[in-house]
Protein backbone atom coordinates (compact mmCIF):
# COMPACT_ATOMS: atom_id res chain seq x y z
CA UNK A 1 0.00 0.00 0.00
CA UNK A 2 2.77 2.42 0.93
CA UNK A 3 4.40 1.85 -2.46
CA UNK A 4 1.17 2.81 -4.20
CA UNK A 5 1.01 6.00 -2.16
CA UNK A 6 4.61 6.81 -3.05
CA UNK A 7 3.89 6.12 -6.70
CA UNK A 8 0.88 8.46 -6.65
CA UNK A 9 2.98 11.22 -5.08
CA UNK A 10 5.62 10.59 -7.73
CA UNK A 11 3.07 10.96 -10.52
CA UNK A 12 1.74 14.13 -8.92
CA UNK A 13 5.24 15.59 -8.72
CA UNK A 14 5.96 14.73 -12.34
CA UNK A 15 2.69 16.35 -13.39
CA UNK A 16 3.51 19.59 -11.56
CA UNK A 17 7.01 19.59 -13.02
CA UNK A 18 5.58 19.03 -16.49
CA UNK A 19 3.31 22.04 -16.10
CA UNK A 20 6.29 24.20 -15.17
CA UNK A 21 8.47 22.85 -17.97
CA UNK A 22 5.70 23.30 -20.53
CA UNK A 23 5.47 26.96 -19.53
CA UNK A 24 9.22 27.36 -20.06
CA UNK A 25 9.48 25.50 -23.36
CA UNK A 26 6.84 27.33 -25.35
CA UNK A 27 5.82 26.06 -28.76
CA UNK A 28 6.28 28.25 -31.81
CA UNK A 29 3.50 28.44 -34.42
CA UNK A 30 3.52 25.67 -37.02
CA UNK A 31 2.38 28.06 -39.75
CA UNK A 32 3.06 31.70 -40.62
CA UNK A 33 1.41 34.19 -38.25
CA UNK A 34 1.19 37.96 -37.99
CA UNK A 35 1.05 39.46 -34.50
CA UNK A 36 -0.53 42.92 -34.28
CA UNK A 37 -2.43 45.33 -32.06
CA UNK A 38 -6.12 46.21 -32.29
CA UNK A 39 -8.08 48.94 -30.54
CA UNK A 40 -11.70 48.12 -29.81
CA UNK A 41 -13.29 50.64 -27.49
CA UNK A 42 -10.88 52.33 -25.11
CA UNK A 43 -8.18 49.65 -24.86
CA UNK A 44 -5.73 47.99 -27.22
CA UNK A 45 -5.02 44.25 -27.23
CA UNK A 46 -2.64 41.97 -29.08
CA UNK A 47 -3.97 39.62 -31.75
CA UNK A 48 -2.75 36.90 -34.10
CA UNK A 49 -3.88 36.36 -37.68
CA UNK A 50 -2.88 34.44 -40.77
CA UNK A 51 -0.98 36.29 -43.54
CA UNK A 52 -4.26 36.59 -45.49
CA UNK A 53 -6.02 38.30 -42.54
CA UNK A 54 -8.09 35.27 -41.52
CA UNK A 55 -8.45 33.62 -38.08
CA UNK A 56 -7.90 36.69 -35.94
CA UNK A 57 -7.44 35.67 -32.29
CA UNK A 58 -7.20 37.94 -29.24
CA UNK A 59 -4.15 36.97 -27.15
CA UNK A 60 -4.16 39.43 -24.25
CA UNK A 61 -7.76 40.55 -23.57
CA UNK A 62 -6.52 42.79 -20.75
CA UNK A 63 -8.05 45.96 -19.34
CA UNK A 64 -4.70 47.75 -19.85
CA UNK A 65 -3.22 48.80 -23.22
CA UNK A 66 -0.95 46.24 -24.91
CA UNK A 67 1.03 47.45 -27.94
CA UNK A 68 4.09 46.89 -30.20
CA UNK A 69 4.26 43.07 -30.27
CA UNK A 70 7.30 41.39 -31.86
CA UNK A 71 8.20 37.73 -32.33
CA UNK A 72 11.31 36.18 -30.85
CA UNK A 73 13.63 34.85 -33.61
CA UNK A 74 12.39 31.28 -33.08
CA UNK A 75 8.72 32.22 -32.63
CA UNK A 76 8.60 30.80 -29.09
CA UNK A 77 7.82 34.12 -27.40
CA UNK A 78 6.20 37.48 -28.07
CA UNK A 79 7.66 40.67 -26.62
CA UNK A 80 5.36 43.66 -26.19
CA UNK A 81 4.81 46.94 -24.34
CA UNK A 82 2.00 47.48 -21.85
CA UNK A 83 0.85 49.97 -19.22
CA UNK A 84 -0.71 47.23 -17.08
CA UNK A 85 1.48 48.11 -14.07
CA UNK A 86 1.03 51.91 -14.03
CA UNK A 87 -2.33 51.97 -15.88
CA UNK A 88 -1.77 55.46 -17.29
CA UNK A 89 -1.33 56.52 -20.92
CA UNK A 90 2.30 56.51 -21.98
CA UNK A 91 3.60 54.56 -18.95
CA UNK A 92 4.77 51.60 -21.02
CA UNK A 93 7.10 48.85 -19.91
CA UNK A 94 8.16 45.60 -21.57
CA UNK A 95 6.48 42.21 -21.15
CA UNK A 96 7.03 38.71 -22.48
CA UNK A 97 4.41 36.03 -23.20
CA UNK A 98 3.94 32.71 -24.97
CA UNK A 99 2.54 32.58 -28.55
CA UNK A 100 -0.90 31.66 -27.20
CA UNK A 101 -0.97 34.70 -24.86
CA UNK A 102 -0.27 32.77 -21.68
CA UNK A 103 2.33 33.38 -18.97
CA UNK A 104 2.63 37.16 -19.48
CA UNK A 105 5.38 38.59 -17.26
CA UNK A 106 7.60 41.67 -17.00
CA UNK A 107 11.07 41.61 -18.53
CA UNK A 108 12.63 43.99 -15.99
CA UNK A 109 11.90 44.00 -12.26
CA UNK A 110 12.23 47.77 -11.86
CA UNK A 111 9.68 49.86 -13.77
CA UNK A 112 10.85 52.36 -16.39
CA UNK A 113 9.30 53.92 -19.50
CA UNK A 114 10.30 51.30 -22.07
CA UNK A 115 8.60 50.73 -25.45
CA UNK A 116 9.18 49.92 -29.12
CA UNK A 117 11.20 46.70 -28.54
CA UNK A 118 13.11 44.65 -31.14
CA UNK A 119 15.03 41.38 -30.72
CA UNK A 120 18.64 40.68 -31.58
CA UNK A 121 18.92 37.83 -34.14
CA UNK A 122 20.40 35.49 -31.51
CA UNK A 123 17.42 36.09 -29.20
CA UNK A 124 19.55 37.05 -26.21
CA UNK A 125 19.20 40.84 -26.25
CA UNK A 126 16.63 43.49 -27.06
CA UNK A 127 16.82 47.12 -28.16
CA UNK A 128 14.10 49.56 -27.17
CA UNK A 129 13.06 53.14 -26.56
CA UNK A 130 13.71 54.38 -23.02
CA UNK A 131 11.79 57.49 -22.08
CA UNK A 132 13.11 60.32 -19.95
CA UNK A 133 11.76 63.85 -19.62
CA UNK A 134 12.84 65.78 -22.72
CA UNK A 135 14.73 62.84 -24.24
CA UNK A 136 14.27 59.82 -26.50
CA UNK A 137 16.93 57.30 -25.54
CA UNK A 138 17.99 54.03 -27.16
CA UNK A 139 18.83 51.18 -24.79
CA UNK A 140 20.05 47.60 -25.19
CA UNK A 141 19.18 45.04 -22.51
CA UNK A 142 19.29 41.30 -21.99
CA UNK A 143 16.04 39.39 -22.40
CA UNK A 144 16.41 37.97 -18.88
CA UNK A 145 16.03 41.54 -17.58
CA UNK A 146 19.29 41.49 -15.61
CA UNK A 147 21.19 44.22 -17.46
CA UNK A 148 20.46 47.24 -19.67
CA UNK A 149 22.63 50.00 -21.10
CA UNK A 150 22.04 53.35 -22.77
CA UNK A 151 23.69 53.37 -26.20
CA UNK A 152 22.33 56.41 -28.10
CA UNK A 153 19.88 59.30 -28.26
CA UNK A 154 16.98 58.29 -30.49
CA UNK A 155 14.10 55.87 -30.99
CA UNK A 156 12.51 53.36 -33.42
CA UNK A 157 15.34 50.78 -33.49
CA UNK A 158 15.63 47.96 -36.03
CA UNK A 159 18.29 45.27 -35.52
CA UNK A 160 20.12 44.14 -38.65
CA UNK A 161 19.68 40.45 -39.61
CA UNK A 162 23.40 39.75 -39.15
CA UNK A 163 23.31 41.20 -35.61
CA UNK A 164 26.13 43.69 -36.13
CA UNK A 165 24.23 46.99 -36.17
CA UNK A 166 21.03 48.79 -35.27
CA UNK A 167 19.41 51.47 -37.39
CA UNK A 168 17.37 54.02 -35.48
CA UNK A 169 15.83 57.47 -35.72
CA UNK A 170 18.34 59.83 -34.19
CA UNK A 171 18.07 63.43 -33.07
CA UNK A 172 16.33 65.64 -30.53
CA UNK A 173 12.60 65.77 -29.90
CA UNK A 174 10.47 67.92 -32.23
CA UNK A 175 13.32 68.35 -34.69
CA UNK A 176 13.88 66.89 -38.19
CA UNK A 177 15.43 63.49 -37.62
CA UNK A 178 17.76 61.26 -39.58
CA UNK A 179 18.51 57.55 -39.61
CA UNK A 180 21.72 56.57 -37.83
CA UNK A 181 23.55 53.25 -37.73
CA UNK A 182 24.91 51.96 -34.42
CA UNK A 183 27.66 49.34 -34.44
CA UNK A 184 26.58 47.05 -31.61
CA UNK A 185 30.08 45.89 -30.69
CA UNK A 186 31.66 49.35 -30.46
CA UNK A 187 28.67 51.73 -30.06
CA UNK A 188 30.08 53.74 -32.99
CA UNK A 189 27.44 55.79 -34.82
CA UNK A 190 27.26 56.90 -38.45
CA UNK A 191 24.44 58.38 -40.53
CA UNK A 192 22.67 56.08 -42.98
CA UNK A 193 24.21 56.85 -46.40
CA UNK A 194 21.38 58.57 -48.26
CA UNK A 195 22.85 60.56 -51.19
CA UNK A 196 20.49 63.36 -50.20
CA UNK A 197 19.36 63.03 -46.59
CA UNK A 198 15.54 62.95 -46.32
CA UNK A 199 13.99 64.71 -43.33
CA UNK A 200 11.18 63.47 -41.13
CA UNK A 201 11.88 59.78 -41.76
CA UNK A 202 10.31 57.17 -39.46
CA UNK A 203 9.88 53.45 -38.77
CA UNK A 204 12.94 51.78 -40.38
CA UNK A 205 12.82 48.01 -40.99
CA UNK A 206 15.52 45.81 -42.52
CA UNK A 207 14.72 43.31 -45.24
CA UNK A 208 15.36 39.66 -44.22
CA UNK A 209 18.64 39.66 -46.16
CA UNK A 210 19.70 43.02 -44.75
CA UNK A 211 20.30 44.46 -48.23
CA UNK A 212 17.34 46.87 -48.22
CA UNK A 213 15.54 49.18 -45.83
CA UNK A 214 11.83 50.01 -45.73
CA UNK A 215 10.77 53.20 -43.99
CA UNK A 216 8.05 55.85 -43.76
CA UNK A 217 8.69 59.33 -45.14
CA UNK A 218 6.82 62.55 -45.80
CA UNK A 219 8.76 63.80 -48.80
CA UNK A 220 8.51 67.50 -47.92
CA UNK A 221 11.26 69.78 -46.63
CA UNK A 222 9.02 71.19 -43.91
CA UNK A 223 5.83 69.12 -43.75
CA UNK A 224 2.75 70.74 -42.26
CA UNK A 225 0.20 69.02 -40.05
CA UNK A 226 -2.25 68.87 -42.95
CA UNK A 227 0.39 67.02 -45.01
CA UNK A 228 0.04 63.95 -42.78
CA UNK A 229 -1.79 61.99 -45.48
CA UNK A 230 1.20 62.45 -47.81
CA UNK A 231 3.38 60.23 -45.62
CA UNK A 232 4.06 56.93 -47.38
CA UNK A 233 6.37 53.90 -47.60
CA UNK A 234 9.72 53.79 -49.39
CA UNK A 235 12.46 51.22 -49.94
CA UNK A 236 16.17 51.97 -50.33
CA UNK A 237 19.27 49.82 -50.81
CA UNK A 238 21.72 49.33 -47.94
CA UNK A 239 24.20 51.69 -49.60
CA UNK A 240 21.57 54.47 -49.88
CA UNK A 241 20.91 54.00 -53.61
CA UNK A 242 17.79 52.88 -55.45
CA UNK A 243 15.19 54.92 -53.54
CA UNK A 244 11.74 53.60 -54.49
CA UNK A 245 8.28 54.75 -53.44
CA UNK A 246 6.10 51.70 -52.74
CA UNK A 247 2.70 53.15 -51.80
CA UNK A 248 0.98 56.10 -53.46
CA UNK A 249 0.54 59.24 -51.37
CA UNK A 250 -2.81 60.05 -49.84
CA UNK A 251 -3.35 57.11 -47.45
CA UNK A 252 -1.03 58.23 -44.63
CA UNK A 253 0.80 54.94 -45.13
CA UNK A 254 3.56 54.02 -42.69
CA UNK A 255 4.98 51.54 -40.19
CA UNK A 256 6.02 48.88 -42.70
CA UNK A 257 7.14 45.31 -41.91
CA UNK A 258 8.83 42.88 -44.31
CA UNK A 259 7.53 39.39 -44.95
CA UNK A 260 9.97 36.66 -43.83
CA UNK A 261 10.55 35.76 -47.50
CA UNK A 262 11.24 39.40 -48.40
CA UNK A 263 8.81 39.65 -51.34
CA UNK A 264 5.96 41.44 -49.52
CA UNK A 265 5.45 44.32 -47.12
CA UNK A 266 2.84 44.89 -44.45
CA UNK A 267 1.94 48.50 -43.80
CA UNK A 268 -0.56 50.65 -41.92
CA UNK A 269 -2.83 53.06 -43.80
CA UNK A 270 -6.11 54.92 -43.31
CA UNK A 271 -9.16 53.27 -44.93
CA UNK A 272 -12.27 54.89 -46.44
CA UNK A 273 -13.83 55.19 -42.96
CA UNK A 274 -10.77 57.01 -41.55
CA UNK A 275 -9.78 53.96 -39.51
CA UNK A 276 -6.20 52.68 -39.36
CA UNK A 277 -5.92 49.24 -40.98
CA UNK A 278 -3.24 46.73 -41.98
CA UNK A 279 -2.51 46.12 -45.66
CA UNK A 280 -0.16 43.79 -47.55
CA UNK A 281 1.54 44.63 -50.84
CA UNK A 282 3.44 42.35 -53.21
CA UNK A 283 6.77 43.88 -54.25
CA UNK A 284 6.68 41.78 -57.42
CA UNK A 285 3.25 42.80 -58.71
CA UNK A 286 2.44 45.96 -56.72
CA UNK A 287 -0.97 44.50 -55.78
CA UNK A 288 -2.18 45.61 -52.34
CA UNK A 289 -4.67 43.70 -50.15
CA UNK A 290 -6.44 44.95 -47.00
CA UNK A 291 -6.07 42.45 -44.15
CA UNK A 292 -8.08 44.08 -41.33
CA UNK A 293 -11.34 46.01 -41.31
CA UNK A 294 -14.26 47.01 -39.12
CA UNK A 295 -14.83 49.91 -36.75
CA UNK A 296 -11.48 49.50 -34.99
CA UNK A 297 -7.88 50.55 -35.44
CA UNK A 298 -5.26 47.88 -36.18
CA UNK A 299 -1.57 48.49 -35.53
CA UNK A 300 1.30 46.65 -37.17
CA UNK A 301 3.39 44.26 -35.14
CA UNK A 302 5.52 41.49 -36.66
CA UNK A 303 5.43 38.56 -39.09
CA UNK A 304 6.77 35.09 -38.22
CA UNK A 305 7.12 32.09 -40.52
CA UNK A 306 8.70 28.84 -39.21
CA UNK A 307 9.95 28.08 -42.73
CA UNK A 308 12.36 31.05 -42.50
CA UNK A 309 13.29 30.90 -38.80
CA UNK A 310 16.87 30.25 -37.68
CA UNK A 311 17.85 28.75 -34.30
CA UNK A 312 18.89 31.34 -31.71
CA UNK A 313 22.36 29.75 -31.60
CA UNK A 314 23.09 29.41 -35.34
CA UNK A 315 25.23 26.50 -36.52
CA UNK A 316 27.67 27.07 -39.41
CA UNK A 317 25.77 24.70 -41.69
CA UNK A 318 22.55 26.70 -41.13
CA UNK A 319 23.93 30.15 -41.84
CA UNK A 320 22.51 31.92 -44.88
CA UNK A 321 24.85 33.08 -47.61
CA UNK A 322 24.24 36.69 -46.62
CA UNK A 323 24.95 36.07 -42.92
CA UNK A 324 28.13 34.20 -43.76
CA UNK A 325 29.34 36.94 -46.10
CA UNK A 326 28.72 39.65 -43.49
CA UNK A 327 30.50 37.71 -40.75
CA UNK A 328 33.41 37.07 -43.08
CA UNK A 329 33.67 40.76 -43.83
CA UNK A 330 33.87 41.84 -40.16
Amino acid sequence: MKYKVRFLFYLLGVSVLCLKVCAVFAKAPDTAKIVFGKAIGKTRDIYLMNPDGSEQVNLTNHRADDISPVWSPTGEHILFASNREQKAWGTWDLYLMEPDGSNARKVFDKFALRSGPVWSPDGKRIAYHYGEIGNDLLYIGTIDGKTEERVAIGCCPAWSPDGTEIIFRSGALNKPRRFSLLKVRTNRQTFFPFPKEPKWVRYPDWSPRGDKLAFSWNNRDEPRREDFVLQTVYIVNRDGTGLQQIIEEGQAAGTSVWSPKGNELLYNAIDANNDLQIYKISLDTGVSVQLTDGESWSYLGDWFDPAYALPVSPQPQLLTTTWGEVKKGN
